[in-house]
């Protein structure tokens, strides 16, 4: 199967930023900027476009490498500029699905579920409430609010360390102008689902302890 340009696209994105740190400047400057504004993104992201893109599916790839460049983080030792810097829920290709198992591209839904219930070791777990209100106020904005709030969301996952899927999230944003309504059921279907099936293997582990007392 081809790869998906979007794929293709986050990959190289998240590999500059690993490799430049001055590119990853340039990148994370443009975050919650539009295109026409994110003067210091060009060099990296112009060349990496589809061609004859739309202005709202340009507006997409240039959010996403700005968020991917503010989710990437340096190694704590990191002693000189030759050494690779550490990723911080850049793409990852394997996520939650709705039974607990993993799936290729994980939608936002899924990941701010997996924040509240199974966050990164040692981090503590997003609260539900906070979670399903920040889910709620996303899917209500339009085009182009929708960045403006998102680029929080995300910086909060990473805080977590729950795994972003650039792609789906690229592709999601693509699709954000003319089929919200679509993307933002996706969303909230899958947040439900992983919540609720968490709950329930959590119910259930209760009860065998019970019976095992």
């Amino acid at each position: 199967m081809a790869q998906r340009h979007s794929d293709w696209f986050v990959g190289r994105v998240a590999e500059q930023c690993r490799r430049d740190r001055g590119r990853r400047a340039a990148l994370r400057r443009g975050l919650r900027r539009p295109p026409e504004q994110a003067y210091t993104m060009h060099a990296v992201v112009a060349p990496m476009l589809p061609a004859e893109v739309s202005r709202d599916r340009e507006y997409a790839y240039y959010a996403v490498a700005a968020m991917i460049a503010a989710a990437t983080r340096d190694r704590p030792d990191a002693g000189t500029s030759d050494e690779a810097p550490e990723e911080a829920a850049v793409e990852d290709t394997t996520g939650p699905g709705a039974d607990g198992e993993p799936t290729a591209r994980p939608n936002l839904g899924a990941s701010l579920a997996w924040a509240v219930c199974r966050p990164g070791k040692g981090r503590r777990a997003m609260n539900r409430a906070t979670a399903e209100k920040r889910l709620h106020l996303l899917v209500r904005q339009g085009y182009p609010g929708v960045y403006q709030q998102l680029a929080g969301v995300v910086r909060h996952l990473g805080a977590v360390e729950v795994p972003v899927s650039w792609g789906q999230l690229l592709d999601d944003l693509c699709q954000w102008r003319h089929r919200r309504d679509r993307v933002a059921k996706q969303w909230l279907q899958s947040y439900y689902r992983i919540l609720h099936d968490a709950d329930r293997r959590a119910e259930k582990h209760h009860q065998n302890l019970e019976e095992s007392a």
